[in-house]
């Protein structure tokens, strides 16, 4: 009977999970088709959510289908293929991985001028590693494209163009160029930020422990949730503002926001939640703009001097409602309040007061005051607005270059780099080539963490873009890009991005091409010589210069690529320049540390530099200072060696030891000493031998004594024996009659 319940328990479970996974199925497929906007989708956007969410078979049947379909435009064929073509450079289970038919789709649609797939093919060109006639690197290849995609409005291919005319990448380095590429992205950057609530995006480097990233587990989300639903408004104030800003490992969800929000300011009136909540009834965020709404939640948050609710009564009051009319001083006077009580947002809306004149004197000084105000707090809008200051020297000097990199912080903040990101970091380590693709599209647009982030990935030997094609023609072991270590492969690739990311600033990507030089990882770039000659191609100078050829560094354009050497001096230079960087944060503290470390131990044995043990202690002790949280173990043990080695070398050569032993009195006295206690002892033992002789006598064996339980051993059988012929003598002689044995 127990078996029975037993086994229909089981098949009971075994159907809740079956139901279960059915319903979540329905639910993943609503959330892809069933949305309210599902019925307006495409099959390209409907292959595009396939593809993000991983299912790629879903992915290539509705991008089959699509180009199966004959009476699309050109233009949407060619983003299929571009979308199919994706879907070949990662490779699936449908879709094995060929870079060679990824290249073709990508090459037909950009063909008709899809700009998406010209973006692609300049990521191939810059970093293909495949050295043959069909796959090769090409730098001109891949500047033609950005600038072909930039035409088209593309805001990677934007982005790239600025970055490399503002560093002089393949293209004449011009910063005016450089500008006038960042601005068109970064106004649309700008705008949106203005008048919304974008996706904010926390920059998460792989390369950093997993107890260093600032991310909450879904554990302690949980938890968070827990305490805010039980009643604490300070955490549902908080969990609130996350949701509402997309950060801290919070999805971005307008209505989530708004409930617990809401579950803060009815209970104990949070002055922060009320302001918050004017903003979602005043944007239109996931619920209709009703600005009497908000009116009222920021008049009830300024009441308890909110900053946040002072911006917002100022923009009531700026635009004017309905309700109440519009009044440029009270905005002012809100602004000013706002400002004063840190938000950045009422320093951004008192500078744009102070530039325009409106309801106050104008003054551009005070207006970048406060706009640079607001650029420290992180403020999106304001650095736009600087960048253009700087551009036409309002209020400031003049500077293209400070106004570029405002414009490319800007633009970093976009839509497009944030999708990218998402998408990257969802993918992880669940589908490496995926996350290096995204990673990649933003590494060549500039983005600095993207860089460094792909870099750490093909460093690691998880992604395999560029490697041969599955199937295809093995390389051949003398390329240069492949070896039979696949991490060398790897490395190669990784190089080029550690380099990029090291230019913009980045302590790890710095630390780590240090390791490569000292090492002898990655690649060299020298300049490819002539057949049968050394030194390079021989041109025509002039008879005047026939006897003294010219260097191939002035003669050939050829760029030959060669595995990297170990260069001490060239990693002594990385680590140096890591270590005296100034740690801006804290994810910085452990790679300066570490760098301040490989320092003090090439000082310490002379490793491409003269030993110097003082300075290497220095550099140990500013290991430790740098990073006080990290690990101390290896930095003790390092000065422990370091003051044993200092012992070693300050003991004096054989030849001074012995000079000044032989020199020193007390040294006679002492050896003196050690020759009387030696015949003392050497004549102990020489009558201890003789008193031994003496004891035995002349001519007398000497008889050593036997242990006690020998004898008894000996003596057992012997009693034995005479108890036995005794009882036989009295057997025989009769009872009563007593012989005497002895």
């Amino acid at each position: 009977m127990l078996l029975r319940l037993l086994l229909a328990g089981l098949a009971l479970l075994g159907v809740v999970y079956f139901l279960k996974g059915f319903l979540l199925q329905l639910t993943d497929d609503g959330a892809e088709n069933g949305s309210p906007d599902a019925g307006n989708l495409t099959d390209l956007e409907l292959a595009q959510r396939a593809f993000r969410t991983g299912n790629d078979e879903k992915a290539y049947s509705l991008l089959s289908n699509c180009l199966a379909e004959e009476s699309k435009a050109p233009m949407d064929l060619a983003m299929c293929k571009t979308a199919l073509g994706e879907l070949y450079l990662v490779g699936s289970t449908v879709t094995p991985r060929n870079l060679t038919k990824a290249k073709e789709l990508f090459e037909e649609a950009a063909s008709v001028g899809e700009a998406d797939a010209q973006y692609n093919l300049a990521i191939l060109y810059a970093n293909l590693p495949v050295d043959n006639d069909e796959l090769r690197r090409n730098e001109a290849l891949a500047v033609l494209y950005l600038y072909a995609a930039s035409t088209g409005g593309h805001p990677g291919a934007l982005m790239a163009m600025g970055y490399r005319h503002l560093h002089g990448y393949g293209v004449p380095q011009a910063c005016t160029t450089a500008a006038l590429n960042y601005i068109d992205v970064a106004k649309g950057v700008a705008s949106i930020y203005s008048s919304g609530m974008p996706q904010a995006v926390e920059l998460v480097r792989l390369n950093l422990p997993q107890k260093d990233r600032k991310v909450l587990s879904s554990s302690e989300l949980n938890l968070f949730v827990q305490i805010a639903t039980s009643g604490d408004s300070t955490v549902a104030a908080a969990i609130g503002k996350r949701y509402l800003l997309g950060i801290e490992g919070f999805k971005q969800d307008f209505s989530k926001a708004k409930q617990y929000l809401q579950l803060a300011a009815t209970h104990k009136q949070n002055a922060g939640a009320l302001a918050l909540l004017g903003y979602i009834y005043c944007l239109g965020l996931g619920t209709p703009v009703n600005l009497d709404t908000a009116y009222a939640y920021f008049v009830t948050a300024a009441s308890s001097n909110d900053p946040l609710g002072h911006n917002g009564l100022g923009y009531i009051y700026f635009r004017g409602t309905n309700a109440q009319a519009r009044n440029l001083k009270l905005a002012f006077k809100h602004f000013n309040e706002s400002a004063y009580g840190g938000s950045s947002d009422g320093m951004f809306n008192l500078a744009s007061m102070y530039l325009t004149g409106t309801a106050v004197q104008e003054s551009f000084q005070k207006a970048v005051l406060y706009y640079t105000q607001a650029l420290d707090r992180g403020h999106t809008p304001a650095a736009y607005s600087l960048a253009v200051m700087h551009l036409n020297g309002i209020g400031t000097v003049r500077d293209c270059d400070i106004a570029v990199n405002l414009l490319k912080k800007v633009c970093e903040r976009g839509e497009w780099v944030s999708s990218k990101l998402v998408s990257a970091y969802d993918f992880g380590d669940k589908n490496p080539n995926k996350a290096a693709l995204m990673f990649l599209k933003l590494a060549e647009a500039g983005h600095e963490v993207s860089q460094m982030n792909v870099a750490h990935l093909f460093d690691s030997g998880q992604p395999n873009l560029f490697s041969p094609d599955e199937g295809g023609e093995p390389a051949k072991a003398d390329d240069y890009f492949w070896e039979e270590d696949s991490r060398s492969y790897g490395r190669n690739i990784a190089q080029r991005f550690y380099e990029l990311s090291a230019e913009q600033g980045s302590a790890s990507s710095e630390l780590r091409l240090g390791d490569y030089a000292y090492y002898g990882w990655g690649r060299s770039a020298g300049f490819t010589p002539q057949e049968g000659t050394s030194d390079g191609p021989i041109v025509d100078q002039g008879e005047d210069w026939a006897d003294f050829p010219l260097p191939s560094i002035y003669t050939s354009d050829k760029v030959l690529l060669t595995p990297q050497n170990v260069d001490y001096e060239a990693a002594l230079a990385r680590y140096r320049k890591t270590a005296d960087m100034t740690v801006t944060g804290e994810w910085m503290q452990s790679f300066v540390a570490r760098a301040s470390f490989n320092l003090g131990f090439m000082h310490q044995f002379g490793i491409g530099i003269p030993q110097d043990l003082n300075l290497a202690r220095q550099h140990f002790f500013r290991c430790r200072e740098v990073d006080p949280s990290g690990l101390h173990a290896p930095v003790t043990l390092a000065l422990t060696l370091l003051a044993c080695h200092l012992r070693y070398l300050r003991l004096p050569t054989p030849d001074e030891f012995k000079e000044r032993f032989f020199a020193d009195l007390r040294s006679h006295v002492l050896l003196l000493h050690l020759a009387g206690l030696l015949i003392l002892v050497l004549l102990q033992c020489y009558l201890s031998r003789r008193r031994q002789a003496g004891a035995t006598g002349p001519g007398r064996p000497a008889t050593l004594p036997m242990p006690s339980s020998t004898l008894r051993e000996v003596e057992a059988p012997v009693a034995a024996t005479a108890t036995s012929t005794s009882n036989e003598l009295r057997r025989r002689t009769g009872e009563g009659v007593v012989l005497d044995l002895d």
